[in-house]
């Protein structure tokens, strides 16, 4: 008894999919004669169009502080300012670079000092001459380094503002106005596509 309801219960899902085919048929066929497709020309209707040349979006950097210098490498010791950026200027990003400088130790003067010990000579320290730092900023805007003048090594106190200081963090090489050169990773924004 059991497989003769099997038996009825396939024969009537067979004949339920046979019922939906044929009515799924016929209404094709019903609406599909009442529906005129459209032909198009497509060479014809391309012919007249213009391209416009898209250029592509550039990596920009916003500079972040007053002031902020644009140097001609990667250095704060080897590199020269080149430009002074305002807050707000919006450089052509190119590469993040890592530092030239690799010791914090040392600082470069960046003018000629002269100094003179007790009834002593007369020293002077050249322009560039390097200057080991013993004792860092402690917010007086001054240093204490070692300097060697004269074959001689010379412990002296030295204003910040006439000494270059090292700078070993990353640069960002940018180019501002075709002017290509390297401002300090924490002076720009994070580079975006303008």
């Amino acid at each position: 008894m059991q497989v003769r309801e099997l038996k009825m219960a396939a024969l009537l899902l067979a004949s339920f999919f046979l019922v939906g085919a044929a009515a799924g048929a016929g209404y094709a066929l019903l609406n599909a004669s009442g529906v005129a497709a459209q032909k198009y020309n497509t060479a014809q209707l391309t012919q007249n169009l213009q391209f416009a040349e898209v250029e592509a979006g550039r990596l920009q950097c916003v500079v972040l502080l007053d002031k902020a210098e644009l140097y001609n490498k990667p250095s704060g010791l080897e590199g020269n300012v080149i430009e002074y950026m305002s807050k707000g200027v919006q450089v052509d990003y190119l590469d993040t670079v890592s530092s030239m400088d690799k010791d914090e130790r040392y600082a470069v003067t960046t003018v000629e000092m002269q100094f003179q010990r007790l009834w002593g000579a007369r020293h002077i320290i050249p322009l560039g001459t390097q200057v080991m730092i013993l004792r860092a900023d402690d917010d007086s805007g001054e240093i204490k380094g070692r300097v060697l003048v004269d074959g001689k090594y010379y412990d002296k106190v030295f204003d910040t503002q006439y000494l270059r200081f090292p700078y070993v963090g990353q640069w960002k090489k940018v180019e501002f106005q075709g002017k290509p050169g390297f401002m300090k990773y924490e002076t720009l924004s994070e580079s975006k596509l303008m």
